[in-house]
């Protein structure tokens, strides 16, 4: 049974796991993940704080929830007879473009009281998907450093970069000659293309780590 909580008030819908992470998800995004309590999603929802508990024993667990299902809308799902490098494009892009698109729910997987929660099934995804096509586990440890640490690094920079208002934008409005030389290059090392780039020495060196593999890998056909 769905626990005994108060009702929201002024004729809002009844609480339910799924509403409360929306509403969580959503006041993330308005007001920033260091902002966010407990008390102001009770307000937001129309309900105490204990209202909540009642189905999220606490901050950490309703956050690992949130960032459980943001990670599971990025295009990860296997398509029958794809080739690894195809994967991890698509997979690599799909999963830059979410987290610059929602940096604040993103920032979740790096918050010290929640740890790696939230990231469980996505990487058991991740994993299972490259296994399945044949690449070896030694490659895989190789080429998971590698790909972790790219996407964190640029997409941090993408973010930082853009709060500061030095993005690829700069090079196409009216007030990039203002801007140092410098600190365009900065802005333009982080534009869509140089992404692809990097995902493309990304692969080469994959290929260059299983040598003389000739790295046919495979998600496998359906039946």
């Amino acid at each position: 049974m769905p626990p005994r909580s108060e009702q929201p008030a002024d004729g809002r819908p009844a609480l339910t796991p799924d509403g409360i992470v929306a509403a969580a998800t959503e006041l993330i995004e308005r007001d920033g993940l260091d902002t966010f309590t407990m008390r102001a999603l009770g307000r937001e929802l129309g309900v105490s704080a204990m209202a909540v508990y009642g189905y999220f024993s606490s901050r950490e667990a309703l956050l690992a929830e949130v960032l459980s299902r943001f990670m599971a809308t990025m295009d990860t799902a296997p398509i029958p007879g794809e080739r690894w490098d195809d994967t991890l494009r698509r997979t690599m892009h799909s999963i830059m473009a979410e987290e610059l698109a929602h940096p604040e729910i993103a920032s979740i997987s790096v918050s010290p009281e929640v740890g790696g929660g939230g990231l469980e099934s996505h990487t058991e995804n991740i994993v299972n998907l490259h296994l399945s096509q044949g690449m070896s586990l030694e490659i895989l440890a190789k080429a998971w450093a590698m790909v972790d640490a790219y996407l964190t690094g640029f997409a941090d920079n993408v973010i930082a970069l853009r709060a500061a208002g030095l993005d690829e934008s700069t090079e196409e409005d009216g007030a990039a000659a203002e801007v140092p030389l410098w600190k365009r290059i900065v802005a333009s090392a982080y534009s869509d293309e140089a992404f692809s780039e990097g995902v493309e020495i990304i692969i080469s060196g994959i290929r260059a780590l299983a040598a003389p593999d000739p790295c046919d890998w495979r998600t496998p056909e359906e039946g």
